[in-house]
Order: structure tokens, then sequence, then C-alpha cells
């Protein structure tokens, strides 16, 4: 849709294409009439909303008021600086999240990326009032009860990177290192477990992606040796059946790792109801075997480590940054890395220079443009964002230990995210108040941060932002732009 300047000459007569200024000069004759003033608003709402609409290049709209005899003029700006760099953030959690990854692969912009799933084996867990319920035989089995097997069934939540073609070694491990309670685990963490892995299997992208559903026989299933089934067989109806501390204690939890030559990074889904092991039992009489379902619902993260020799982030370390003008003008994102693009607006106070004392923000977009070049195969960027204040020392803001994520809505205090958007290859803030706030003083600014989000909807369908660390697809940005329409007296 364009702003054809005919039309605009037929309604007002003075037109100044060299200024690419409009300007809308009440008649004298008709100043104190009632009648022009609302023809007066109404054109120039008209003509405001042409303007925003606009396919054109943005021109400067000033608009005379006839109450005040002032002037006010709408203008178009996307020279406002973004300096950017790509920083190392302090602290990268991936533990208490829905998913965790396992995998290897070579980035050619990142590195060597590996992911190891550590998983704490919990008790039965009861959906309906959210709680763990004992592990037990049924009354009347539980001194005839025999054990049979025991397998271990995986999820996969649909997340996988890298060269997906290959196939790779899915192994379990048993876990040698107790959790710590309530710590949360950050992405250089671990934990200790036996070199011999309990159970491996060659799988391919099918074998992952079949897995996705929920039906048993869809699942990625493990047999475990008979030892682990029976140990754990042998808890059943005892003193740690029944308490999570104790069981967690005896049982401890699973490592889940892939062969170093794997090129493909998956995820894995750990929450109620998808991948869970399971004690399989009989009684005398029985013609199927029972089943002691367990879960994995307890402490559990993925360890994520990078190697960036050779890369052009091969200097980057935990608090600093590096500037865009030291990465050919890029910056660099990686989740679950902690590798995050940071973005201060050094020159939003111009705004205050252009002779008004009360600049409104009509609009403010904050529009970021991942490199397609770098967008092959399987290398796609996150599939949502969201944002969050980051200090002067490179460290994410919280408040009560909750990171400062950015509210785009003030009066609601709305918290957005951004999907990527395919079709225009960038990712969209509505930065309106945020800017208005700054521009106001209401708010100051140490710069913000990108981060990987998801969004979870409470059962009263409240929702909330997290951050989602369980993820290691990247992006490079090659453009960031912040454009403001905004109005101010004259």
């Amino acid at each position: 849709m364009k702003l054809k300047l005919t039309k605009l000459k037929q309604v007002l007569k003075t037109t100044t294409l060299q200024k690419r200024t409009l300007i809308f000069i009440q008649n004298s004759f008709l100043k104190n009439s009632r009648n022009f003033t609302h023809k007066m608003r109404n054109v120039a709402l008209m003509l405001l909303s042409a303007f925003f609409f606009s396919c054109e290049d943005p021109i400067n709209i000033a608009v005379d008021t006839p109450t005040t005899g002032g002037q006010f003029s709408t203008t178009f700006t996307d020279t406002l600086t973004v300096e950017r760099a790509t920083v190392m953030l302090d602290s990268t959690v991936t533990s208490e999240q829905t998913g965790a990854l396992v995998g290897h692969y070579k980035d050619p912009v990142f590195g060597d990326v590996s992911a190891t799933v550590f998983a704490q084996v919990t008790l039965p867990y009861d959906g309906t009032n959210g709680s763990y319920y004992p592990f037990a035989v049924a009354t009347a089995d539980s001194l005839t009860a025999v054990y049979d097997s025991m397998y271990v069934y995986v999820v996969h939540n649909g997340f996988s990177y890298g060269d997906s073609t290959k196939p790779v070694t899915l192994n379990i491990h048993r876990l040698t290192e107790d959790f710590v309670k309530g710590k949360k685990y950050l992405n250089d963490n671990s934990l200790a477990y036996n070199a011999t892995p309990l159970a491996s299997q060659v799988l391919t992208y099918k074998d992952f992606k079949r897995a996705t559903v929920s039906t048993t026989d869809s699942l990625i299933k493990f047999k475990m040796p008979q030892t682990v089934g029976q140990e754990l067989f042998a808890l059943a109806n005892k003193a740690e059946s029944r308490d999570i501390d104790k069981f967690t204690a005896a049982v401890k939890g699973f490592a889940f790792t892939v062969n170093q030559s794997a090129e493909t990074v998956y995820g894995l889904s750990l929450t109620a109801g998808t991948s869970y092991p399971v004690v399989y039992y009989h009684a005398p009489g029985d013609t199927v075997a029972k089943s002691l379902p367990l879960t994995f619902l307890g402490e559990r993260f993925s360890e994520i480590k990078s190697n960036r020799q050779g890369t052009v982030l091969q200097d980057l370390k935990m608090f600093q940054s590096i500037p865009a003008s030291a990465t050919g003008n890029k910056t660099y994102m990686q989740t679950g890395a902690g590798i995050t693009t940071k973005m201060t607006f050094p020159t939003l106070e111009n705004l205050l220079k252009t002779g008004s004392n009360n600049v409104a923000i009509n609009k403010a977009e904050l529009i970021l443009e991942p490199d397609l070049d770098q967008i092959t195969g399987n290398f796609k960027p996150p599939a949502q964002i969201a944002l969050v204040e980051i200090g002067k020392d490179n460290r994410l803001k919280k408040t009560n230990n909750i990171e400062d994520f950015v509210a785009l809505d003030v009066a609601s205090g709305v918290q957005y995210v951004s999907d990527y958007s395919t079709t225009n290859n960038n990712y969209k803030f509505n930065f309106t108040s945020y800017i208005q706030d700054i521009i106001n003083k209401r708010k100051t600014t140490d710069g913000i941060a990108l981060v990987p989000s998801i969004i979870s909807t409470s059962s009263t369908g409240a929702t909330t932002i997290l951050i989602y660390n369980n993820n290691v697809s990247r992006a490079v940005f090659k453009n960031i732009k912040l454009n403001v329409y905004y109005s101010g007296k004259r």
C-alpha cells in the first residue's frame, strides 16, 4: 500500500518534497470552526494511518492542532545506533526443564558441540494430585511376585540438530554420584557414571522421529541388565519405596550419552507420561506381566560442552564480550552454550534533542535478521527468543533470583517473545512502551540480551516465559535495527 502525493495535494496544497515533509495548515477563515477542527483531525488521522502502513520510504508528517495552535510532527528514524556484541553468559541453567539434550556434532560456525543427559530415577507419579506414590507390588502379589524384566522407554521431543542422515549410538549408563537436592545445574556441570553402558542402541533419525508419539510400541526401548532390574524390584514395598529421598539415594539415576563420532544432537522428553523406566513382574497364574512404572521427574540436566578452537569465537570467555566490529559486523547466539547477543542503545537520547520537550513514541520495533548464508541444512535459528536486561558486567539481571525479562507492554506487564519468521527471516519485537520509558527516564538500561524462550501455561491459563536452554539452535545476526516513529511539539 502506498501513500500517493497526488491525492495529498487534492486535500492540501502545501507539500514540500525537498524536505520530505507534509505540513497541514488550518485555513485562518475557519480557524474557530469546530466543524473544521473535527475534519482536520480526521484528515490528520487518516494521513497518519496511511503513513504508518505505507510500503514506501517513511516521511516526516507535521500536523497543526487548532485547539492549541501548536504543531506536532510524526517522524520516522532508523538511524538510532544499536551497539552489538557477542557475550558469554556466566551461568546457563539446564536443570528443571521439560527436555534434555544428548548427542554430538561439529558446527561449521560454533565448533565441536556435545551433550550428555543426567536423569534421576524417581518414584511413580500421580498426575491427578501431583504427588509421588509408593513403588509397590499389589498386596495380593506381595508374597508370590517374581521379577521378569526391566526396560527404559525414551521419548524424542522433536528436536534434532546437525547431520540427521547419520545414525547415532545412544547409551545408558548407571550414575555413581548423587544429585544435590534443589541444586540448579548448569551446562558445564556433570556427574560421575560407569563408563560401561548398561544398554546401547544404534538409532537413525527415523527411530527418533517415530518415538515422538506416546504409544509404547513407538518409543525407543532399552532392556536393562537383569542385575539392575532385580536390584530395583527388591526395593518394592520396602521403606525406600515410600520415601522419595531414600529411593533416589538408593537408585541414583542414569546418564545418556552417544558415540563421539555422532553428528547429531537430539532432544529427549523427561516429563510425566513420556520417558520412563519400568519394572515387570508376574505372580502365579498370571498370563501377562504386571508393570511397576517409575519416572524421571526429579533432578535432571544436560551437560553441554563446546570446543570453539579455530572459529571466530575461539577467544570468547565467560563475562567477556566481542564487539560486532571484531567479527565482521556480525553477532552470535547459541542456546545451551550460553552464547548470546548483547545490545545497547547509546543514541536514544538524541530524540530529546529534536527541539521537543515532550517526545511521544508512536511506534518502535526492534528487528533482528539472521544471516541466511548460515542457515543451512539442519542448522536452524531458535524457534523463539525473548529479551532480558543485562548488566555492564555481562551478567543477566535478576530480581528475587528470577531473570528480568523485558516487559514490552508496560500497562499490562506482558512479557513478549518473538517467533522466528521464515517468511521474513527475522525476529520482531514491539518496543514502543520500552523505548518511551527510557526516553521519559522512567527506567534505565545497561543493555538487553537475547535468550532462548518457551512459554509455560498453568492450569489456570496464566502464561509465564522461561529461559529454555536444553537446545543448541544458533543464529548469526547480520543486521539489527531499531525503527522508531515518534511525535514531538515543534
